[in-house]
């Protein structure tokens, strides 16, 4: 076995179980958890369950740019395995470009102060050892 193909192996590994555990509700956001401030990519797990329950319009009410942040996975790993060959500046400007949109897809969610990106510092741990912090003082 390739040393590649064995990477892929525990990449997918851990990928599917982070998602299992998002799926049943145990995983959540390390940086959504801790500081209660969602990411760029916030909602894609939700979206992709989504996405396998049938659910179209959840997927896109979860994250609208899932299908490009599948699309990219599925590019990356036909580039890695060299099944596809593109110079390094098209491939950086590719990436620059998936973040520039998830980064203003983002912003537009919180414009139009959508949910899923909502920040509840209060609720996270930072928020709760903060508010345990002022009760002593």
């Amino acid at each position: 076995m390739t040393d590649k193909l064995k990477k892929l192996l525990i990449f997918s590994a851990v990928a599917a179980a982070i998602f299992a555990l998002a799926v049943f509700g145990i995983y959540r956001c390390p940086l959504d958890h801790m500081l209660g401030i969602p990411c760029p990519m916030c909602g894609i797990t939700r979206a992709l369950s989504a996405l396998l329950k049938g659910d179209i319009y959840g997927a896109f009410y979860y994250h609208p740019l899932w299908p490009a942040a599948v699309l990219a996975v599925f590019l990356y790993i036909l580039y890695y395995f060299g099944v596809i060959k593109v110079s390094k500046r098209v491939f950086d400007i590719s990436c620059g470009v998936l973040i520039v949109m998830a980064i203003g897809c983002f912003v537009i969610r919180h414009i139009q102060h959508s949910p899923v990106v909502a920040v509840h510092f209060d609720t996270s741990v930072a928020g709760r050892v903060l508010q345990r912090i002022r009760g002593l003082l």
